[in-house]
C-alpha cells in the first residue's frame, strides 16, 4: 500500500477525529520495516482498525469508527465512547489487509467484538496484560503492542513479552518519550502551574495525563527495562513532534459530541458528499505536516519511539 493511501483510509475513518488521523499515520510509516510474521500477536489490539489499514485493509467510504458509540453524554467524564458493540453493524470492507495476525489479545470484550469483523485476526483473546499473558513460551515470532504505557508496570510485561518471543523472533512497541508531557497543555498550564484558570483543560485531557503520560521515559530508562528483560534492541526510531501533539492534544476532541450529532442528522448521500469534501479538505493540511514531522523535531525531541526487538 501506498504511503498516501494509508492516509486515505485512516481519515475515511477518523473524518471527526482527524488527530487521531495524523498520529496514527504518523506511526504507520515509522514502523514501516516491521513485517508480522507467523505466528503473531497484535497486543492491546482494540478494535483492530489500525492494524487493519497497517497491513493495506479498506474500508468502504460510508464506514467510519464512530457508527457504534455509547456515552457520548459523559463524553467530558473520561467515558470510553468506543467501549460499544451492536451486532447488526459491520463495516463494509472493500479490501482485505495482505496478511492475517494470528492473535489479537485486549481486555475488552466490545473492542474484540468489532475486530472479529474484520478478518484481520485468525483468534482473538480477551485479558489484561497486567498480568501474566496466557500464552506458552516462545509462542510468536512477532508481536506488536501500542499499549505498554498504559499498564501498571510495562517492565513487567516486557518480561512477558520476552518469555512468549521465539528465538529470532521480534517486537514492536510505540513508546512515549519524556518529552511527552513537556507538550501537554493540560500538564503545563494547569498541572504543574496550579493555575485554576486553566482547570478546564481537564474537558480537554479527559484523564490521558494520568492514564498514559505518566509512563512515559527517557530512552535510557526504557532501553534499561528491555534490557532486564532479556531483549536486545534492533532499530529505534523517534517520531511525533512538538507540533503534531499540539496539534493532537487539541484537534476536533472538544467538539467531538457535536459533530456527531450533526453527522448522525444527515441523509446518506449528503453525508458521503459532505465526508469526501471533508476528508479532500483535511489531507491538504495534514500531509504537509506529516511529510515535516522529523523537521519540526530539529529543535524539540520527538514526542514518542518506535523500537524493534528481539530476545537476547
Amino acid at each position: 500500500m501506498r504511503k498516501s493511501d494509508s492516509l486515505d483510509a485512516l481519515l475515511n475513518v477518523f473524518w471527526l477525529r482527524p488527530e487521531t488521523a495524523l498520529w496514527r499515520e504518523l506511526d504507520i510509516r515509522t514502523m514501516a520495516d516491521f513485517q508480522f510474521r507467523s505466528p503473531s500477536l497484535d497486543l492491546g489490539c482494540g478494535d483492530g482498525i489500525f492494524s487493519f489499514i497497517r497491513g493495506g485493509g479498506r474500508f468502504d467510504s460510508v464506514f467510519d469508527a464512530f457508527q457504534v458509540m455509547s456515552g457520548l453524554d459523559k463524553f467530558f467524564e473520561n467515558v470510553d465512547v468506543f467501549d460499544a458493540f451492536d451486532e447488526l453493524l459491520s463495516p463494509i470492507v472493500v479490501h482485505a489487509a495482505d496478511y492475517q495476525i494470528d492473535c489479537g489479545f485486549d481486555h475488552k470484550d466490545n473492542l474484540l467484538k468489532k475486530a472479529s469483523k474484520l478478518g484481520l485476526y485468525k483468534s482473538l483473546q480477551q485479558g489484561d496484560a497486567n498480568a501474566a499473558l496466557p500464552f506458552s513460551d516462545e509462542s510468536f515470532y512477532s508481536i506488536f503492542s501500542n499499549i505498554l504505557y498504559w499498564l501498571d508496570d510495562p517492565s513487567k510485561t516486557l518480561k512477558e513479552i520476552s518469555r512468549v518471543l521465539k528465538p529470532e523472533g521480534r517486537a514492536c512497541f510505540m513508546l512515549p518519550n519524556i518529552t511527552l508531557p513537556q507538550y501537554s497543555f493540560f500538564n503545563t498550564l494547569y498541572v504543574q502551574t496550579g493555575d485554576a484558570r486553566w482547570a478546564f483543560l481537564e474537558k480537554l485531557d479527559r484523564g490521558r495525563f494520568n492514564d498514559n503520560i505518566r509512563q512515559a521515559r527517557s530512552s535510557a530508562d526504557w532501553e534499561n527495562m528491555f534490557s532486564n528483560a532479556g531483549l536486545k534492541i534492533i532499530s529505534h526510531r523517534q517520531h511525533l513532534s512538538k507540533t503534531v501533539i499540539q496539534l493532537w492534544d487539541i484537534g476536533m476532541r472538544p467538539l467531538f459530541p457535536v459533530l456527531l450529532r450533526m453527522a448522525k442528522g444527515l441523509d446518506k448521500d449528503l453525508l458521503s458528499s459532505i465526508k469526501e469534501d471533508w476528508v479532500r479538505t483535511l489531507r491538504q493540511f495534514l500531509e504537509p505536516i506529516i511529510l515535516m514531522d522529523a523537521d519540526l523535531s530539529e529543535e524539540h525531541e520527538p514526542a514518542f519511539h518506535c523500537y524493534v526487538l528481539e530476545c537476547i
